[in-house]
């Protein structure tokens, strides 16, 4: 990744290798301090990938009800002052960004493992501590605020509880921006465990110029073979989170649910994550997925474990993890082993946004009218059963596109398997984002629609503490369904 840093700011190479997101040509000898000190962090980032080993903590699993307890807390209104939201994959070139960044080299901790800090663009910071959750409907409390300089080592102790943390840096006369870092309880027993999609933000992630995308120019040609975790999130810093995941996270801690937080690299090193769960939650844009993440996730339905997808073009991609870098993307469906096979529909076009005709009065939409329609949320990109070989699937809601001139439904889908794991599919990444109206390609939702989804959320949410969703709600397919 062609990358130096001036005195004023990002200036970006023309590199298109994303090693560390730094250029060795002419940097002032200054700069080799800083070259030297991120090498360092790579020698001791392979935390990304393995998590640190765990030190004394007087750490167990949190007691039963916990959830609600936490949330019944007051939140912290101004958890977001001072760092604008910006979308990631932000593809500008960012010459003059005065901003504190910073990123750890680990993506998630256990209670009793610590993450080293690196900063980048002030040597010292304030950085203030945010658990995510509903909090009133605010989104966040405070549970913590220290000084630190680079390298500093956050610990999760027993005082910070499961959740994703947003650290907010700010140094004087710097913007001050996010640093996501998830806290999971892999041993606590959940009515369900959401999987946060990390390789997918770090594959659009544009910090330095490069993603998996596109080049500093912008253009496909130039994009990186590779990234590397070692660098901070563009946009705000918080990566895709605040718009694909944040909203679930929040209904999901409203309604005090037993919910269990990991990442898709956590699952890729243990797929023993999901032996104790009831169903698996993903957000808005899980797209980039390994092979043991993959195995892991069939494993645990074929066992009985609900898999509930509120997003689109879902595991398109097999990535894989090397060190603390990600490239070789490959698609699913090219490997014989199509998203299709899991999820019961799969991607199929991308660049607009229909509405959704719901067709069903079953869950999960029996909480709205008779012939609802939600405007404007399938999009931007979204997922189709009709072209490909699945399973047989209950069509709960539509939509027509029209990809290369011709008309296609879309298509959100439910299906079981045998093991009586549901199987629920919203087939659009517009359906989270759309939640809070913060959607990344422009498109804005009236109140009516919003509260539409929030309230489909919330049913779908609250029947993960049911168990196998097959076990109540059957799926009428074409085989069985009702004369």
């Amino acid at each position: 990744m062609g990358l130096d840093l001036d005195a004023n700011g990002l200036q970006e190479g023309n590199s298109n290798s994303a090693y560390l997101g730094l250029s060795t040509r002419n940097l002032p000898p200054i700069l080799y301090f800083l070259m030297v000190r991120i090498l360092l962090s790579l020698l001791l980032g392979l935390g990304v990938i393995i998590a640190p080993a765990a030190t004394a903590d007087s750490c167990s699993s949190p007691s039963n009800g916990w959830v609600a307890r936490e949330n019944s807390k007051v939140g912290s209104k101004q958890w977001n002052q001072g760092v604008p939201f910006r979308l990631s994959a932000d593809f500008s070139r960012r010459k003059s960004a005065n901003r504190i960044e910073g990123y750890f080299n680990a993506t998630s901790l256990r209670c009793g493992q610590a993450a080293m800090l690196t900063l980048i663009g002030a040597p010292k910071a304030t950085a203030t501590i945010y658990r995510t959750g509903y909090y009133q409907g605010i989104g966040a409390r405070q549970v913590g605020k220290f000084s630190i300089s680079s390298g500093w080592n956050f610990k999760a102790t027993s005082k910070y509880l499961p959740g994703i943390y947003l650290i907010k840096l700010s140094a004087p006369q710097r913007l001050s921006s996010f640093v996501p870092i998830t806290i999971s309880a892999p041993n606590s027993k959940s009515d369900l465990t959401l999987i946060s999609s990390v390789l997918t933000w770090q594959s659009y992630n544009q910090w330095g110029g490069y993603s998996l995308y596109k080049g500093p120019d912008g253009k496909r040609e130039t994009r990186a073979d590779s990234v590397s975790f070692l660098r901070p999130y563009d946009g705000d810093g918080s990566g895709q989170y605040q718009y694909m995941e944040m909203p679930l996270v929040k209904r999901a801690e409203k309604l005090g649910l037993g919910i269990n937080y990991v990442t898709d690299i956590d699952l890729d090193k243990d797929p023993n994550l999901l032996q104790n769960t009831g169903s698996i939650l993903l957000g808005g844009h899980s797209e980039y997925w390994t092979t043991n993440m993959r195995d892991a996730v069939e494993a645990a339905v074929d066992r009985g474990v609900n898999l509930i997808v509120l997003g689109g073009n879902t595991a398109y991609s097999r990535i894989d993890i090397n060190g603390t870098e990600i490239s070789n993307i490959k698609e699913w469906r090219t490997l014989g082993r199509p998203e299709i096979d899991l999820l019961g529909s799969q991607y199929l076009a991308l660049g607009f946004h229909r509405d959704m005709v719901i067709e069903t009065q079953m869950w999960p939409f029996d909480v709205l009218a008779k012939d609802s329609v939600i405007k404007g949320v399938v999009g931007y990109e979204a997922d189709s059963p009709i072209t490909f070989q699945g399973p047989p699937v209950e069509t709960i809601a539509r939509s027509s596109i029209a990809p290369n001139e011709k008309t296609v439904p879309a298509m959100a889908t439910y299906y079981t398997r045998p093991s009586g794991a549901g199987i629920l599919n919203m087939a659009t990444n517009g359906w989270v984002c759309a939640m809070e109206n913060k959607c990344p390609w422009g498109h804005r939702f009236d109140r009516a629609t919003q509260l539409q989804i929030t309230r489909v959320s919330d049913n779908v949410l609250r029947a993960t503490s049911r168990g196998p969703l097959g076990k109540w709600r059957t799926a009428f397919t074409q085989n069985n369904a009702p004369s």
